[in-house]
C-alpha cells in the first residue's frame, strides 16, 4: 500500500509539473484557504476573509487542497445559488484533490464544498475575478504573508509543485 501511495505521489506531481511548465509564467498560483487548505472553515467567514485580501484575475490559477473522499469542490453560477448552497444547476464539480483550476473569464465566481453541511458551516468562497492584473503593494502587510500571491509570482511552478506533492503525501 505505501508503495502505491508513493507512486500515486509521483504520479501526482508528474501532473503538476507537466500542467505547470506550459504555463508557469503566466498568472499567479492561490492557495485557497492559505496553510489551512480546503477543509471545514474555523468560522462561517474564513474563505471570505481569505478572499479579501487577494487581488485575483484572468490567468491566475486557484489551488484547493484536500483529501478526496472528504471534501469537493462545487462551483455554482450565481449568487444565489451560492448564498443557498444550492446543488442544482451546478457549473463545474471536482472531487479529486488537490484541485488546481485556472480562471480564464472575468467576473464572479462561486465555489463550495458539496458534502453534508460543510457549505452552510461556512466552507465556501466567492470572488471576483478581474480582467487585468493588479499589482500587489509591497508595502501592504496582508500581501506579503506566508503563502500568498506575491511569494507564488515568483515561483509558481516550484510553490504549487512542491504543496501539491506534500499535500498528496501527507493525505
Amino acid at each position: 500500500m505505501a508503495r502505491r501511495k508513493g507512486h500515486l505521489s509521483l504520479l501526482l506531481l508528474s501532473a503538476v509539473v507537466a500542467s505547470l511548465v506550459a504555463g508557469s509564467s503566466a498568472g499567479i498560483y492561490h492557495i485557497v484557504g492559505a496553510g489551512k487548505g480546503w477543509r471545514i472553515a474555523p468560522n462561517r467567514t474564513y474563505y471570505e476573509e481569505w478572499a479579501r485580501t487577494r487581488n485575483i484575475s484572468i490567468g491566475d490559477k486557484l489551488m484547493f487542497l484536500y483529501r478526496s473522499g472528504v471534501y469537493n469542490i462545487v462551483e455554482v453560477p450565481s449568487k444565489d445559488l451560492f448564498v443557498g448552497c444550492s446543488m442544482r444547476n451546478i457549473t463545474n464539480r471536482y472531487q479529486n484533490g488537490p484541485t488546481i483550476i485556472e480562471l480564464t473569464q472575468p467576473g464572479p465566481r462561486y465555489y463550495f464544498c458539496g458534502v453534508g453541511k460543510h457549505c452552510e458551516e461556512g466552507q465556501k468562497l466567492a470572488i471576483n475575478v478581474s480582467a487585468v492584473a493588479q499589482q500587489s503593494r509591497v508595502d501592504d502587510p496582508a500581501a506579503s504573508s506566508a503563502g500568498d500571491a506575491t511569494a507564488a509570482r515568483h515561483l509558481p511552478g516550484l510553490a504549487a509543485c512542491l504543496l501539491a506533492s506534500a499535500w498528496s503525501l501527507l493525505m
